[in-house]
């Protein structure tokens, strides 16, 4: 399985926009191939957001960076205060 970590910094006041939007990201988001599971973060001082999603298979988890980017980055585009940063990473599972 692979992993997808979005971060972003926003301005303060955003959070019940960003939880508006990770509600509607969400709804899409799990329609998507290869989706296994979401969650959201939010920074104790409500700047730092982040979504940490798990796929299927890597090819899994770009494709659907494709399609989540095309849904969300219009919307982040007036609160962000820099570019998001996003990684792919395989998951390791424990065996123990």
């Amino acid at each position: 399985m692979y992993s997808r970590h979005f971060t972003f910094e926003a301005k303060p006041e955003s959070r019940k926009l960003i939880e508006e939007m990770a509600d509607e990201i969400y709804r899409h988001t799990k329609t998507l191939k290869g989706f296994v599971s979401a969650t959201y973060t939010v920074s104790e001082g409500e700047t730092d957001y982040g979504s940490f999603t798990v796929w299927q298979t890597k090819a899994d988890a770009e494709a659907a960076g494709a399609s989540i980017r095309e849904k969300i980055m219009p919307k982040l585009a007036g609160i962000i205060m820099a570019p998001p940063k996003i990684s792919i990473l395989e998951v390791y599972e424990p065996k123990t």
